[in-house]
């Protein structure tokens, strides 16, 4: 029998080519061969989604760094230091004890040295974003350096 969305082999007509797609089996249109453009459209969200939402979360954590780096000036950084050095040393180190001066790699940003007379001293190594890299402990004045 012919029917106008069948073929001429008595064959469901796919619905890209006007007729009904899965018409006369069972299962319908999921998993047919000749997908609508619609249908394909449709799940494309499930592709931008996720890269918008790492562009959106990169964004953010750039922002945040930046302003991290911006705000935070040379003084801010050695008082924060010289603070570390008084509770770290104890006794009669004081906050005056600090000098700084700006570092001479291309990845730090401040050595800040703290010695206290005729005490053990320690420099402070410190990068743009404010983390202390390396301390190292430099020796009582006067008192012989190993070399």
């Amino acid at each position: 029998m012919f029917h106008p969305l069948n073929d001429a082999a008595g064959r469901a007509v796919p619905a890209c080519c006007g007729g009904q797609a899965g018409a006369g089996r069972k299962g319908g249109a999921i998993g047919d061969r000749h997908d609508t453009a619609a249908g394909r459209r449709g799940a494309r969200w499930l592709f931008y989604v996720p890269v918008i939402a790492l562009v959106a979360a990169s964004a953010v954590i750039g922002l945040s760094l930046g302003r991290k780096a911006a705000r935070t000036d040379e003084t801010d950084m050695i008082s924060q230091i010289a603070a570390r050095y008084v509770a770290e040393a104890g006794g009669a180190a004081r906050v005056t004890d600090c000098t700084a001066r700006p570092a001479t790699s291309q990845v730090l940003w401040l050595v800040v040295t703290c010695m206290a007379p005729g005490r053990e001293g320690r420099e402070y190594f410190i990068d743009r974003f404010g983390a202390v890299r390396h301390v190292a402990h430099l020796p009582a004045a006067g008192a012989a350096r190993i070399r």
